[in-house]
Formats: C-alpha cells, sequence, structure tokens
C-alpha cells in the first residue's frame, strides 16, 4: 500500500511541474496594426537594401557576418559596427538579419542580440540559400 501512494504521489507532482512549464513558456506577442505603416514597408531584400532607415546584416553559410559589406570577425566588432552605423548621418533605425539558410542559430542571435542592444526595436529576419 506505501509503494503505491508513493507512486500517486510521484505522478501528482509529475503532472503539476510539466502543466506549470506549459504556463511558462509563452510568449505574449503584439497583434499586427493593419493601419500602421505595413503597406509602406518595403517588402522585397533590394528594396530594403537601398532604405536609408534599415542596416543590412548578411550571415553566409559559413557564419561570416558582412554589415553594410563589411565583414565583422567578432561579437563585439558586430557590436561596435552597428553602433557606428546607429550613430552615424542615416541614423538607421532597423534591422534587417539575411540569413543563410546553414548558417548556425547562434551566429542569428548574436546579431538580433546585439541589434537590440542597441535599441533596434524593428527587426526583419529573412533568409536566402543563394549567395549574393
Amino acid at each position: 500500500m506505501t509503494a503505491m501512494v508513493d507512486i500517486v504521489f510521484f505522478l501528482l507532482i509529475f503532472f503539476l511541474v510539466t502543466s506549470m512549464h506549459a504556463l511558462d513558456s509563452t510568449i505574449p506577442m503584439p497583434t499586427p496594426d493593419p493601419k500602421k505603416g505595413a503597406a509602406r514597408e518595403p517588402s522585397s531584400v533590394t528594396a530594403i537594401d537601398s532604405d536609408d532607415s534599415y542596416v543590412v546584416v548578411r550571415i553566409d553559410r559559413n557564419d561570416k557576418i558582412l554589415v553594410e559589406g563589411s565583414e565583422v570577425r567578432s561579437d563585439r566588432d558586430l557590436l561596435f559596427k552597428l553602433r557606428d552605423l546607429r550613430l552615424g548621418s542615416a541614423h538607421p533605425e532597423k534591422l534587417l538579419v539575411v540569413g543563410h539558410g546553414d548558417a548556425t542559430h547562434g551566429t542569428v542571435v548574436m546579431v538580433l542580440d546585439a541589434g537590440r542592444e542597441l535599441g533596434m526595436e524593428q527587426v526583419r529576419l529573412t533568409m536566402q540559400d543563394e549567395e549574393n
């Protein structure tokens, strides 16, 4: 009888822990406002490349990071380069990250974190498998 009570308590604790984990793992996402600038925003990567309000960061299949065409070798260099562009004459406030399909997730997250640290709230992420 004692062993059965122990098993019931283990099952009870297991179901409580797993049900609480599902509540903690959700992230509230804001709903898009159709009246705001979705129609005015450029929709293709080439259109965004020519837009001065965006900083374009490309990640190739070997995790090489290119910020506006110049290579960045470390996360610190990435942060400095993005900061220089952000404080430059155009003051871009948006970030476009173009990643290759074979790039690692960690590199993409590093770029997104650097942009977030510099106050770039509007971020677009896209994937291109061909090299440009």
